[in-house]
């Protein structure tokens, strides 16, 4: 016997051991694949059968407030009782911003801002909602 005949004997029972050991692997994918096919399965059942109610989402905690803002509020505040605004007169941030509020400008995202406090804090309510979805409000009491 030469040197390949007895490489090749030795060769022979790890290439069958090779194959054996494909087989195997295949087979163990694949009932790994049908496992969490039914495991998919019953969890979707369970959620028919027994849903859990959902958390509510954490809402966003406010900033603080800061003295710039608070002085652009009152400016607005000031405005909307010494400008004559009765309860019959829209407001909007738009049209506050055209009507000139001094110095500093307000800018209009600030000035959305500062109408929603203001309705948080009961001086305005929303009236209707206008084209495109902007706030038109009222005062209530100033």
């Amino acid at each position: 016997m030469n040197a390949r005949e007895r490489l090749d004997a030795l060769i022979a029972p790890l290439e069958e051991l090779v194959g054996e050991l494909d087989a195997d692997v295949l087979r163990l994918e694949r009932e790994l694949s049908e496992a969490r096919e039914l495991r998919r399965s019953v969890k979707q059942v369970l959620r028919t059968l027994d849903p859990k109610p959902k958390a509510p989402a954490p809402r966003p905690k406010a900033k603080p407030i800061t003295q710039d803002q608070l002085d652009k509020k009152n400016r607005v505040l000031a405005h909307l009782s010494s400008a004559g605004y009765t309860p019959e007169r829209d407001i909007t941030a738009p049209g506050l911003k055209d009507n000139g509020l001094g110095d500093p400008p307000i800018s209009l995202g600030m000035l959305y801002g500062i109408l929603d406090d203001l309705r948080d804090d009961g001086f305005l309510r929303v009236d209707r909602i206008g084209k495109g979805g902007q706030k038109i409000y009222r005062t209530v009491t100033l």
